[in-house]
């Protein structure tokens, strides 16, 4: 089973362990349900077990969805280096590579070297 499915599964019988120990218990007070310590204990190890799982199941998305993500960040990087496409009369799709700026010539460089 994977953890999504044992979370589903788990936290519906949680919530209703508080309800199935008021039932059983006898009814000192109507307000205040009565929850023995052996039922807390077994809550937390199943609330322990459930953030496990949990946890579990978050680094199992991340480490499936990180490599996409960086992939679409670089893709995204590369977009301002390409112009708007352009649609041609016979449906062709041109997408031009944008050129790149010429170096500005400096005023004092005339091209030779000093010795």
């Amino acid at each position: 089973m994977t953890p999504l499915r044992i979370a589903t599964i788990m936290v519906p019988i949680l919530l209703a362990s508080p309800v199935m120990a008021q039932q059983d218990a006898p009814a000192t007070a109507p307000d205040r349900p009565v929850i023995q310590m052996d039922q807390l204990s077994e809550l937390d190890r199943k609330a322990d077990e459930l953030s496990e799982a949990a946890r579990r199941t978050i680094e199992e998305f991340v480490n499936l969805v990180g490599p996409m993500l960086t992939r679409l960040s670089r893709l995204i990087e590369d977009l301002p280096v390409y112009e708007t496409p352009e649609i041609l009369p016979n449906g062709d799709i041109i997408i031009r590579r944008k050129r790149a700026p010429l170096p500005s010539p400096d005023k004092g460089d005339d091209g030779l070297t000093e010795t």
